[in-house]
């Protein structure tokens, strides 16, 4: 029954996510379908979407969420106390540069990566989505196992700074890292090719998931402290959510703490108490 629930819960967040970027690239086909976007407008449109996204939905989790007294106790995730830490600041100089650098990132792969036009089908969309996260999430166990290695990890370190993570810890990296995880999303568009409404919906979903999983919250996508152990303990847990970790055995098992929509792990917290009852 155990591993049954631990399938279940790995299987619950591919399907949020596969569900999640379907409903955005369906409303981007609405609002894209009849134009007629150039490369340059395309390119242009993926770097704002994604740096609109990243700021906006760290800065509401950072300042909506966490300073929301009944919603924080609620939603947090850790359970390992570590010392906290101040976080990087904002300033100009490093905004323009991370933005130098998504731009590039969006200019490289719209200009290496074919371009595939689905159209609207929900139900290929839907597939879409869902072959996209799982082979996303093994790809990003991969490299990132290879970041913890002796030989890459001085590379990694930058990013691990921080014990006590916050959302936009996300971002907190080293160019070479951030390279190899470009090379890592051109790789896996590559084989998929890319309709420029899924790639805007991709984008604010791995968004969403990525600060989620470094706010120590667990709100929507990442139903445990999963990533924020990796960050305490500095080794296991590589992939996005358990799955990968649980096939190579380098789980760092999480608690599995309720958030607000996580229906495998209610069902579970549920039989549970039941049966503490009987």
């Amino acid at each position: 029954m155990k591993k049954f629930f631990n399938l279940c819960f790995e299987f619950e967040f591919y399907l949020k996510i596969a569900i999640s970027c379907t409903i955005f690239q369906e409303i981007f086909y609405w609002l894209l379908h009849n134009i007629e976007l150039n490369f340059l407008i395309q390119v242009l449109l993926y770097w704002l979407v994604s740096s609109v996204s990243f700021y906006s939905i760290g800065l509401f989790i950072e300042k909506v969420i966490k300073k929301n007294d009944t919603l924080k106790e609620k939603l947090t995730a850790r359970v390992k106390k570590v010392k906290k830490q101040p976080f990087p600041c904002f300033t100009a100089k490093n905004i323009i540069i991370g933005e130098i650098r998504s731009f590039t990132a969006a200019l490289i792969i719209l200009y290496l990566v074919p371009e595939v036009n689905r159209g609207n089908s929900l139900l290929l969309n839907l597939g879409w989505f869902l072959m996209r996260i799982v082979a996303a999430d093994f790809c990003f166990y991969v490299f990132h196992w290879l970041l913890h290695r002796k030989f890459l990890q001085k590379i990694h370190l930058k990013h691990h700074e921080f014990a006590d993570s916050s959302s936009f810890v996300a971002g907190h990296k080293s160019l070479t890292e951030y390279i190899i995880t470009t090379i890592a999303d051109i790789w896996l568009i590559f084989i998929f090719g890319y309709d420029i409404t899924q790639l805007c919906a991709w984008a604010i979903i791995g968004n969403a998931y990525n600060l989620e999983g470094h706010s120590s919250l667990s709100i929507f996508f990442i139903s445990s402290d999963f990533h924020d152990l990796h960050h305490t303990c500095f080794k296991g847990n590589y992939g996005i959510q358990g799955f990968w970790d649980r096939v190579f055995n380098t789980l760092n098992p999480p608690t599995k703490k309720l958030g607000i929509m996580f229906p495998v792990a209610s069902l579970k917290y549920t039989m549970k108490s039941s049966s503490d009852l009987d």
